[in-house]
């Protein structure tokens, strides 16, 4: 009697077991009219034939909803599972975006859009067309042509292609980019930059060459190798305002790099994430000893950041930013502290902050004003304009870091080699191809109190 319920329990258990567990069959991708079946099951978290439980199909199928549409190729994208018995068919649905962008430019010389709203001068502004191709050949390659004139005059080429192996793991690209300044950023002073311009002549060209190489082993893993070679011409009006702008105050300048990113994804959504997590790590040498002696700066910098969904409609953000750098003297066109690009403390947008070490936290909480929406506009008739996601956030934020120079040249620059923090109130908006809009009011450790605009995620 015992073994006979043994073997009933076993039996049920078994069943139980099997029931909770599916084989993955067979794929279809509908609506990629351009983009190649491979590009996209690539970005599967599953394979065919792999076993999962229900609850991991589930997970496996969120994860590679998210992997597919942080591709930036599509404006919708959905993923079903149809299971008879034991086996799972998965059904990919996909509306493509627009793809080819010939784009009029209209850019200012400034290092963000706050700093030019304070003087509103038009006469940094530089005209031209920006074709983007961001999917050739429906394989995710992409090709970028830049032409500027006005202000500054720029010509750019670029190219990625994602894969070249059948595993899709190693691709590989190139970039040229050419750029003739009469005006530059010369030298700090009371922390903000100072301009110095020429009409008659440029006051600096520069040419950057580079091949890069990809390696993806891992769907959320990504390896870039990059060899740059730098080429620099400084007029002696610029050297003379500021000896210390290149090496030795040479006039000509030329040197390799190279540049190595080990970066780690989980984000669930890019532009503008709200769960999961980043971490990358940069190494970058600057002269290898070939063409110049007197550049010899090695630097490593990471970034990580962590999203949480705190509970409802409240979400919490951090990210920290760390660079080291060695080598010596380091001349001011390659000297970046905070308030270039990404790395900056809020509050602190009019500043730059010199130097060749820092670190910087920041922090987010946000109520979701507006969840996530989708509007349809049915007097367009095409799908790849037609569709528009809105969200709406409200955040409180606070920021800190320092700073360290050991190259301070003019006495005027209080804010290097100081504890900097900051704290606000701000609105976010996320929308339509990947765009963020961000209005915040902030106010640093100097008392000073402003509105500022923004067009990328706060962290």
């Amino acid at each position: 009697m015992k073994t006979g319920l043994l073997l009933f329990f076993l039996f049920i258990i078994s069943i139980t077991i099997n029931a909770q567990n599916v084989i993955i069959g067979d794929i279809s991708v509908n609506g990629n009219n351009t983009t190649k079946e491979s590009f996209i099951i690539r970005e599967l978290a599953f394979n065919k034939g792999d076993t999962l439980s229900s609850k991991e199909l589930n997970e496996a199928i969120n994860n590679s909803k998210q992997n597919i549409v942080n591709t930036s190729l599509f404006n919708e994208v959905n993923i079903s599972s149809n299971i008879n018995g034991s086996i799972a068919s998965i059904s990919i649905d996909v509306k493509e975006r627009w793809y080819l962008w010939p784009i009029p430019q209209l850019t200012i010389d400034e290092r963000n859009f706050n700093t030019w709203l304070e003087t509103g001068d038009l006469s940094r502004a530089s005209a031209g067309v920006f074709l983007t191709h961001n999917n050739m050949r429906g394989r995710g390659e992409i090709l970028k042509v830049l032409f500027m004139l006005g202000y500054n005059q720029k010509l750019g080429l670029s190219y990625e292609m994602p894969y070249l192996n059948k595993k899709k793991t190693f691709g590989m690209g190139f970039q040229s980019i050419y750029t003739l300044k009469h005006e530059v950023n010369a030298v700090t002073e009371k922390d903000k930059q100072v301009f110095l311009k020429t009409s008659n002549h440029p006051i600096q060209r520069d040419w950057v060459n580079a091949i890069q190489f990809n390696y993806r082993p891992k769907l959320y893993m990504h390896n870039a190798l990059q060899i740059r070679h730098h080429l620099w011409e400084f007029s002696d009006t610029l050297v003379d305002f500021n000896p210390y702008y290149s090496p030795k105050s040479t006039t000509d300048l030329q040197y390799f790099s190279i540049y190595y990113k080990l970066k780690i994804d989980y984000r669930d959504y890019k532009p503008y994430p709200l769960n999961g997590f980043y971490t990358d790590i940069e190494a970058l040498k600057t002269g290898l000893g070939i063409l110049n002696d007197d550049v010899n700066i090695f630097s490593l910098k990471s970034t990580s950041r962590k999203y949480f969904n705190l509970s409802n409609n409240f979400y919490a953000a951090v990210g920290l930013i760390a660079k080291l750098s060695w080598g010596g003297f380091q001349p001011y066109v390659m000297e970046k502290g905070l308030g270039y690009g990404r790395d900056y403390i809020r509050g602190y947008e009019y500043y730059v902050i010199d130097g060749q070490d820092y670190a910087v936290i920041k922090t987010n909480i946000k109520y979701a004003i507006i969840p996530k929406k989708v509007f349809k506009l049915n007097w367009i008739p095409t799908e790849k304009f037609n569709t528009i996601p809105i969200s709406i956030y409200l955040n409180v934020f606070g920021d800190a870091g320092y700073v360290n120079n050991n190259q301070v040249y003019d006495a005027s620059n209080k804010l290097p080699n100081k504890f900097q923090y900051s704290g606000g109130l701000g609105i976010d908006l996320s929308t339509y191809y990947d765009s963020v809009v961000r209005i915040e009011w902030a106010v640093n450790a100097m008392g000073e109190s402003r509105i500022y605009l923004h067009f990328i995620a706060p962290i």
